[in-house]
């Protein structure tokens, strides 16, 4: 059926609802058309401008920042991305630091316009609970709603599996957390009842959680090359290569990119307090409005980890981020002052030039003066 509001008849890209149509319809851009980012990796972009159909195109300079399951308007003569279309949803981390001890004041986007993010932790190695609070901060943080999924439940005991599934629950507030197995199925149906046909789902996890396993299992197909976890180190080798959308076999379209190292948190103020709703309600009974939970009198969140109410180790992590975040905004606003002040000497670098290049003083000296 066409679509009169857009005039872009029915070949549409894979996701493509009403959202998109208003969006679309909000500017004049014919003759683009739009199309979905289903791939990144060292040999260009690929987009789909409609199911089953993909193609590589490049980007302009203003739409340069892709990533997987952005939704953009193309010159489809030119093979060209001209616009990002506006993002429903951003996840989104800090880049890496160039050396160990340095942190880039940067973010990277991995990927945009998912309803789900899957976090997943692998039980044979143990779920990493300080690692798994900051994917949520980030997931929460992205605009969807992330769902706890521990893998590898065939290679753990049914009562490991428990305490470890009650522990990362104890992590995860307002989130369901799963257990599943690739191999021996258990879980899958609990699942992919939980992903709607007409959602899109992103993959979180690091190297060796499983996530390639998981992919090829919803999609019903090999999808993606797989590798067995090292003996030496039980580490996961990588084996996504690049970012991607794989279309599930109900459907729906999964987002899986490549392994993380490092989840680095970046401006998270709205993720982290969702990540750490259950402290809310130990924080209403502090004393002071601007208690930080560490020692002061009267601290509700303090009086609950001596009651046994809430883990010390969760009130640790909460910290350690919050510190983080801290940092981060500090280094912010240095950066800014920084950046602010390069432009001004620019600024009046241009101006000396220009002067001194037809003007003297009385004396015959250039007029050098600074403000």
């Amino acid at each position: 059926m066409d679509e009169p509001s857009t005039g872009l008849g029915t070949r549409l890209p894979p996701g493509w609802d009403d959202h998109w149509s208003g969006v679309w319809s909000s500017e004049q851009r014919s003759p683009l058309r739009p199309a979905l980012v289903t791939r990144i990796d060292k040999g260009g972009i690929t987009v789909s401008e409609s199911r089953g159909e993909e193609r590589l195109v490049i980007a302009a300079k203003g739409a340069r920042r892709v990533v997987v399951g952005d939704m953009v308007a193309l010159d489809a003569d030119a093979g060209r991305i001209e616009e990002i279309l506006p993002r429903r949803t951003v996840f989104e981390r800090r880049s890496p630091g160039v050396a160990r001890d340095q942190v880039q004041i940067s973010s990277r986007p991995l990927a945009s316009n998912m309803d789900t993010v899957l976090v997943l932790q692998p039980l044979e190695r143990g779920v990493n609970l300080a690692r798994l609070a900051r994917e949520l901060v980030l997931s929460w943080e992205s605009g969807a709603t992330p769902v706890v999924v521990l893998t590898k439940t065939d290679l753990v005991t049914a009562e490991d599996r428990e305490s470890q599934r009650a522990a990362a629950q104890s992590f995860a507030p307002d989130t369901e957390v799963l257990c599943v197995s690739t191999r021996s199925e258990a879980g899958l149906a609990e699942l992919e009842s939980k992903i709607d046909t007409e959602s899109v789902i992103a993959l979180m996890g690091t190297s060796g959680a499983g996530k390639s396993s998981l992919v090829n299992t919803l999609a019903g197909r090999p999808v993606q090359l797989t590798a067995d976890v090292r003996e030496t180190d039980r580490k996961g080798r990588h084996t996504t290569t690049a970012g991607q959308i794989v279309e599930l076999r109900d459907g729906s379209l999964l987002i899986d990119t490549p392994g993380i190292r490092g989840v680095g948190l970046w401006a998270a103020d709205e993720g982290f307090e969702k990540a750490f709703s259950d402290l809310s309600p130990f924080a209403q009974s502090c004393r002071f409005d601007d208690c930080t939970h560490t020692n002061e009198p009267g601290c509700g969140v303090l009086r609950a980890v001596e009651s046994g109410g809430l883990a010390r180790e969760r009130l640790d992590v909460f910290h350690a981020l919050a510190a983080e975040l801290d940092e981060l905004e500090e280094g912010i606003e240095v950066l800014d002052r920084h950046r602010r002040r390069e432009r001004n000497q620019r600024s009046r670098r241009r101006v000396q030039s220009r002067d001194s290049g037809g003007h003297s003083d009385d004396d015959g000296s250039s007029d050098s003066n600074e403000d």
